[in-house]
């Protein structure tokens, strides 16, 4: 049975990662390790720490991110979530992804480690 801490818990997980998603710069600051890892289709490719932040100066957010087919695994200090994205931004043609995150509880904070986008064809 689920307490209600757990549901907060994953309600916030979930609520972080959507931003993720529709926010910038400051909120990757704010919750991801400096060392960050995150693997999105080419042209992009991995990119690590710094170069996240770098990526995001020069790509418009999403409008809107809807998640399917949600799962979310703990283990010790460690949450996997995975799922697939469908994204919409600037009236462009939506974008749909299969999906992976990985967080950390760091000195209390939960932060996101590490982030993978595979491109699904619609």
């Amino acid at each position: 049975m689920t307490n209600r801490d757990d549901f907060v818990s994953r309600s916030t997980f979930w609520a972080d990662e959507e931003n993720f998603w529709l926010e910038g710069p400051d909120f990757f600051r704010a919750n991801m390790v400096p060392d960050a890892v995150m693997e999105f289709p080419e042209p992009t490719g991995r990119l690590k720490g710094d170069q996240v932040l770098a990526a995001l100066e020069n790509v418009p957010r999403w409008d809107k991110v809807v998640f399917f087919d949600r799962n979310m695994e703990k283990l010790g200090n460690k949450v996997r979530l995975s799922y697939r994205a469908e994204a919409w931004r600037n009236g462009e043609a939506e974008y749909v992804a299969q999906c992976e995150s990985t967080y950390a509880k760091l000195g209390g904070d939960w932060l996101l480690t590490a982030h993978k986008q595979e491109r699904l064809e619609r």
